[in-house]
Order: structure tokens, then C-alpha cells, then sequence
């Protein structure tokens, strides 16, 4: 028994150690990753540190991107703050465009890959709006693996890694950040839920309990508040509104530990979706009906019902002898 153990054990590692050779290749590199490392670099003199605005150009539209106090704006769409881990994406990817497997020197083929102005044309320029880097995005390669990318001024079509198109082009989404609030849920020290039908508040006590204080007094279900601090503090819209019409139906206002507050309104449901603003904010956002129902709690919801105690069997005993003895002594009396 203890031999064959010992085989089943051998052959165990054997087969590990294998793996780890197949994996690591600790003698050496495959020939695609020496080639990757070797190739020379689209734009061997880009800084991704002294990039202060990018133009896309995409489906005929322009999106400017501008870099202020440390911070990436749309400015295309009056400064709204852009999706920050978006720009850093696409500078990361321009820094790392390599003229690894050259396709292409035909200009004819151009429109073929999609690396003209049915692309996606992408400007990095500095501070004195000199270009750092000019480069089309082209269509993905039939693998979905890669895209066709081509330097500006250069007839020669490369493949590079990444289904690219997505990367740069934001299209309907557009490039204009999702975050509505973004704030540590553990600061939040009450909240208020206002809508046409009653208006709760919500405190937490010294031992860390939620209670309900408003319409009625009860000890709020921690799982319920957990669900909406969890959203509230990393909500995102779902879409953008155009306009300035709203009318807020409910609102819901976060108190944190330093006195600060964040409120978000909502306006009645258009289409699957509830407009809704930060107080204060001009930008509308769109927020699904289901991801509003997160946050917007009927007092029913979060009331935390009393625990059912179970009476004993002694208990149950004592009662009954309780009133056996007070229907002997109502007898007595009547006697």
C-alpha cells in the first residue's frame, strides 16, 4: 500500500513540475515574446507625463480632452470631469504601440483596415500644443485579438494588441466620467429618504446600529442599510440626459462624519429610467429603474422586525399552574 502511495505522490509531482516548465519556461522565452520585446516602438520618444490634451476624432466628432490640476476634462463638453482611468488607458496603450507585424505599406489599403478617416484618429499634444503622437485606430483583426493601427505620415499598417476601437472611441457613452458620488460608506453617520409618500430618517447610535427615527421608531434592518450605502457611495449613471427640465419627486441625503452631505435627487420614472441630479449639479444623469430601487427603501423595507422569543417549557408549565390556581380561587370565591 505504502509503494503504491508513494507512485501516486511521484507521479503527482512529476506531472506539477511539467506544468511549471510549460508555464514559466524558466530556460528561456518563446520566439513571440523575444520579438515583442525587441520591436521598436511606434513613437520611441512619447511621455505619457507631458501629454496635456488629446483629440479624438471619431464618426465626424471631435472629443477634446484637457488635463487641469492633475485632473482629465472633457473640454469638448463644457470641462465635465472625463473618465480618468479611460485617458489613462489609451495614453498607456500610445506608449506601448510597437511596429510588430507589419501588414501593410499599401496606401490603397488604408480604407481596407480601417486606418483612415473611417477610423479612429487620435492626437496626443503638450502644453504648447505640439503633437506628441498621431495615430489611427483601424478595425479588429478576424481573431478579435488585435486591431490595425498606423502612425500618421506612414503608409505602414501594424497589428497591435487589443480590440483597440473600444479603447478610444466611447462613442454614445462619450468620454465624460459615470461617477456620481464616491465617498467611504463607512463615514456615514444618518440618512434621509424623502418621497411623495413619507419621509424616513435614519440614525446611526453609539454601538453602531442603525435606527429609524422617522415615520416610525424601530431598529433598522442592517442589510437593507448595507445595500444602500454599498450603492450610494459608488453610484454611476447609467446614461446622460441633455436639458436642463427636471422636477425631483424623491431625494436622498447622505450625513457624514464631518458634517458633510451627499444628496441625490430623482424624477418620476421616462422609459425604464429616472432622471436624477446632485444637489447642486447642473448635469442630469439617467439611472435605471432597478438601480434606483436600490437606494429609494419604503420604512417597511427597513424595519427590522422584533425577534420571536419561544417560550420555554417551564415557562409554558408555570403559566398554566398560574391559571389553574386563578380558576380555583375565582371557584372559591363564587362558593
Amino acid at each position: 500500500m505504502k509503494i503504491v502511495q508513494i507512485l501516486i505522490l511521484l507521479g503527482i509531482l512529476i506531472f506539477l513540475g511539467a506544468a511549471i516548465i510549460i508555464v514559466d519556461n524558466p530556460w528561456g522565452k518563446d520566439e513571440r515574446t523575444k520579438k515583442v520585446e525587441s520591436a521598436s516602438k511606434l513613437f520611441p520618444s512619447f511621455d505619457v507625463d507631458v501629454v496635456t490634451k488629446i483629440e479624438i476624432i471619431a464618426d465626424s466628432t471631435t472629443t477634446i480632452l484637457t488635463k487641469s490640476g492633475g485632473q482629465w476634462l472633457v473640454e469638448s463638453m463644457d470641462n465635465y470631469p472625463a473618465d480618468q482611468q479611460g485617458v489613462k488607458d489609451i495614453l498607456e496603450k500610445a506608449s506601448e504601440f510597437k511596429m510588430l507585424d507589419l501588414i501593410s505599406k499599401n496606401p490603397d489599403k488604408q480604407a481596407k483596415f480601417e486606418v483612415d478617416s473611417s477610423g479612429v484618429e487620435t492626437k496626443f499634444l503638450d502644453s504648447s500644443n505640439k503633437v506628441l503622437a498621431h495615430v489611427f485606430i483601424g478595425k479588429t483583426t478576424s481573431s478579435f485579438l488585435d486591431s490595425y493601427i498606423r502612425k500618421d505620415g506612414s503608409d505602414e499598417v501594424y497589428k497591435a494588441k487589443g480590440y483597440l476601437k473600444s479603447t478610444f472611441d466611447k462613442g454614445s457613452r462619450t468620454w465624460k466620467t459615470r461617477k456620481i458620488f464616491a465617498f467611504n460608506k463607512g463615514d456615514v453617520t444618518a440618512l434621509t429618504i424623502k418621497s411623495e409618500v413619507e419621509e424616513i430618517e435614519l440614525q446611526l447610535d453609539s454601538e453602531g446600529k442603525w435606527q429609524m427615527l422617522k415615520p416610525i421608531v424601530s431598529l433598522a434592518k442592517k442589510s437593507e442599510i448595507d445595500q444602500i450605502l454599498n450603492s450610494l457611495s459608488t453610484l454611476e449613471t447609467d446614461d446622460f440626459v441633455d436639458g436642463e427640465d427636471f422636477e425631483s419627486t424623491s431625494a436622498i441625503t447622505a450625513t457624514l462624519n464631518d458634517g458633510s452631505q451627499r444628496i441625490l435627487m430623482t424624477a418620476d420614472e421616462d422609459g425604464g429610467k429616472h432622471p436624477a441630479k446632485r444637489d447642486g449639479g447642473k448635469q442630469i444623469f439617467a439611472l435605471y429603474k432597478y438601480n434606483r430601487d436600490k437606494l429609494f427603501k419604503s420604512s417597511e423595507d427597513l424595519k427590522e422586525e422584533p425577534p420571536v422569543v419561544e417560550a420555554s417549557k417551564e415557562n409554558i408549565e408555570e403559566d398554566d399552574g398560574n391559571q389553574i390556581q386563578k380558576s380555583e380561587g375565582n371557584e372559591d370565591k363564587q362558593n
